[in-house]
């Protein structure tokens, strides 16, 4: 199931391929004196005036639930607008903080939703980092804990694209309400000593178990538990003889993915087909233990978990802060 390496980030949207591309979109809400916080409403339940900013009203619980009531389509900004709904009790969300987050986002051309995280059954963890475009950075700023902030925008503005996102039903030109309910202040990940991928013999990593060579486990005899702040670790059980990947590269690899002494594999494909994704797109451990590897190659790398799921973990699978071992063989790569 290769949806297991994509990017979490910032999470079910990351899934849904939104995150990614956050990272180069913006707005100039910050000369719109229609862009300061507006608070509607304190306590738990939001009520109107609403946003666009009287096209929807919200109802329902922050962290429990959103409910949309659509009264017109909502006009194209001529800047993003962040309003606030509830004001929550919390302490104010910190630079640096990562956020427990139930992002909804509504169409506000076509009055439908397109996504969100009640649905989904989780809430994201983003960190306020000022490195998830103008549109975040407002959605944070003075916000504390407990709070239901709201955005109008565009869906080029969101998504960095003027392409829109069919998978959300969402056009180019259409404008979108975004809801961002700030829940807590969520566990982190210790941080790893450094971002390189350190070299190490394939004897201070777990062995690949194969069937009829085709790898189908890993053999953890002799191998302890690492500290969660050990840096990426690679063993080069094959040599190839082909290109070097590039961080900015697309790569097509088979892989097989297990935690800690485990007796099976979260994830594989040498089952299947191989996969094909750009790094950029993937967990941050991939990208860190791929680059300068030639094609060709067998590769077994140690991630830890802040460079793949955190302290959020992925699924009953993978828990929080685990530690993650692949063997990777890299097929091929290609230029993004």
């Amino acid at each position: 199931m290769p949806r297991r390496l994509r990017l979490q980030a910032a999470a079910a949207l990351a899934a849904l391929l939104l995150l990614p591309a956050l990272a180069a979109c913006g707005s100039d809400s910050s000369d719109n004196p229609d862009s300061s916080d507006n608070t509607t409403s304190s306590g738990g339940t939001t009520t109107p005036p609403s946003a666009g900013p009287d096209a929807v009203s919200f109802t329902g619980t922050v962290g429990k639930s959103i409910d949309a009531e659509w009264h017109h389509a909502v006009e194209a900004p001529k800047s993003t607008t962040v309003t606030t709904l509830v004001k929550g009790d919390g302490a104010e969300i910190a630079s640096g903080d990562t956020v427990s987050t139930y992002l909804w986002i509504g169409n506000g051309t076509t009055q439908k939703v397109a996504y969100s995280d009640y649905t989904a059954g989780k809430p994201e963890t983003i960190p306020n980092n000022g490195q998830l475009g103008e549109l975040f950075t407002k959605l944070f700023e003075n916000a504390t804990y407990g709070s239901r902030v709201v955005a109008v925008t565009t869906a080029e503005s969101l998504l960095g694209t003027s392409s829109g996102n069919p998978q959300l039903g969402i056009g180019g030109d259409d404008n979108l309400v975004v809801v961002a309910d700030f829940v807590q202040k969520a566990p982190t990940s210790p941080t790893p000593t450094d971002t390189k991928a350190h070299d190490v013999p394939a004897s201070r990593l777990p062995g690949v178990v194969s069937t009829g060579g085709v790898p189908t486990g890993m053999d953890w005899t002799g191998i302890e538990q690492p500290a969660l702040t050990t840096p990426v670790q690679r063993a080069t059980l094959k040599q190839g003889t082909g290109a070097v990947v590039k961080s900015t590269d697309t790569v097509t690899v088979n892989y097989l993915g297990e935690t800690y002494q485990a007796t099976k594999p979260f994830d594989e494909s040498f089952s299947g087909q191989p996969y094909t994704q750009s790094l950029d797109g993937l967990i941050e451990g991939w990208k860190i233990g791929l680059t300068g590897v030639k094609v060709g190659s067998r590769v077994m790398l140690q991630i830890p978990p802040a460079y793949a799921y955190g302290a959020a973990g992925s699924g009953a699978d993978i828990p929080g802060n685990a530690t993650l071992w692949f063997v990777i063989d890299v097929v091929k790569t290609a230029s993004s």
